[in-house]
């Protein structure tokens, strides 16, 4: 189902004097004369010569506008409250500003840099509500998810059990974990939370594909977030071997039948539920859906190999911006330079910006003009949701932002 978030409001047309004044000058011939170099102002569009096409899963407003709420939240920041930042934020969710994606990714990236799990988890069960698709997840927002904004933000990114190889010893500690996990039966049983990285998983023998997947099933009914790295490849490494009708590797076949859930992969369960019957002659595992929550971390290993392989994919000559940004003369501007930029587009990787404040980030506004009225457009990746909030409040245009 689609949403249409931002509806256009209808425009006037344009008077004949805005349209000749907009129409290329043309000299002797009628051929069009070499432009002037070009400002760009905020709002760029489909259609405008300073748009930028983006690829992306949360969208903002075209026209750059934040909202009041937002624009306070942004403020807030760059003078370091963090406090009141989020304050803001979460009174926005009250108004008719909680119609904007935007301002919910905003605070998700609060939560994740106060380290607030519960807080963002609560927040994604009611993002899934609100728009009825998948909430950024824990380990793509927290400062370690953005690929290490600095050493000590890295230590705070919560790491993922490892399963791999062969695992064959039902006293292995992650799988004990799980299993204890599984039995709990008090009232925040149903708030744990697991990583597992089972990218490198390659079997598992009867008793702990059995237990595994017993223990894994346990806390799906139970609404426990599981998040898995390499989910559906590991799902495709683990039923080479499994062939209807051979009775071997029955703890895998109870595993994968699992995993199979967790990835909502229902044709394939269904197909793998028939073989299973034939093969052992016994019912196989009934399925049964995810919760919301559940289902909105499914998408964890795909987002962080995504951002893994964007990260991989950039240039060596990008722009690298780092650290807290202070002051009209902070030491990464230079780097926003036009006499030091050797690319166009201009690659600004913003990936280690933890904090912009209101000077710098005016100050980077001002490059960023400075660079496209020469002709140079300019991408910025990897700016943290709030970061790129007070960059829009102090003139950078939406649209050379890659969207989340």
């Amino acid at each position: 189902m689609a949403f249409k978030l931002f509806p256009k409001t209808a425009k006037p047309a344009p008077s004949s004097a805005q349209v000749d004044a907009q129409a290329p000058s043309r000299g002797a011939g009628g051929k069009p004369t070499a432009r002037e170099p070009m400002t760009v102002t905020r709002g760029g569009r489909p259609g405008d010569p300073d748009w930028i096409p983006q690829s992306s899963a949360i969208e903002v407003d075209e026209n750059g506008g934040l909202g009041p709420s937002l624009e306070n939240a942004a403020l807030m920041f760059a003078h370091g409250n963090v406090t009141a930042a989020t304050a803001a934020l979460v009174h926005a969710l009250d108004t008719a500003d909680r119609n904007q994606p935007f301002v919910w990714m905003c605070l998700f990236d609060l939560y994740a840099r106060a380290d607030n799990r519960v807080a963002f988890d609560d927040l994604a069960l009611r993002f899934v509500v609100q728009f009825e698709r998948s909430a950024p997840s824990w380990d793509e927002m927290a400062p370690g998810g953005r690929h290490g904004a600095s050493a000590d933000a890295g230590q705070k990114a919560k790491s993922r059990s490892l399963l791999r190889g062969q695992l064959t010893d039902p006293h292995a500690p992650v799988l004990v974990a799980l299993m204890a996990g599984a039995r709990r039966k008090d009232a925040a049983a149903a708030q744990q939370r697991f990583d597992l990285d089972i990218g490198d998983l390659n079997g598992v023998d009867d008793t702990c594909g059995t237990l595994l997947a017993g223990a894994l099933s346990a806390l799906r009914r139970k609404g426990v977030v599981v998040g898995f790295r390499s989910l559906e490849s590991t799902i495709r490494r683990l039923s080479v071997p499994l062939q209807s009708g051979n009775r071997n590797n029955r703890g895998q076949w109870y595993l994968v039948l699992e995993l199979l859930q967790w990835a909502s992969l229902t044709t394939q369960f269904e197909d793998r539920a028939v073989d299973f019957a034939v093969t052992f002659e016994i019912s196989p595992p009934s399925a049964e859906p995810l919760t919301p929550l559940q289902r909105s971390v499914l998408s964890d290993a795909a987002t962080s190999d995504a951002h893994a392989d964007a990260a991989a994919a950039l240039p060596d000559d990008r722009i690298t911006l780092a650290g807290e940004l202070k002051g009209s003369s902070d030491a990464n501007l230079k780097l926003l330079d036009p006499d030091r930029v050797t690319t166009n587009p201009a690659i600004v990787d913003m990936r280690q910006v933890l904090r912009a404040d209101f000077v710098c980030g005016g100050a980077i506004a001002n490059a960023f003009t400075r660079l496209m009225a020469q002709a140079i457009d300019v991408h910025v990746v990897g700016a943290s949701p709030i970061v790129q909030a007070l960059l829009q409040l102090t003139g950078t245009p939406a649209s050379v932002f890659a969207r989340r």
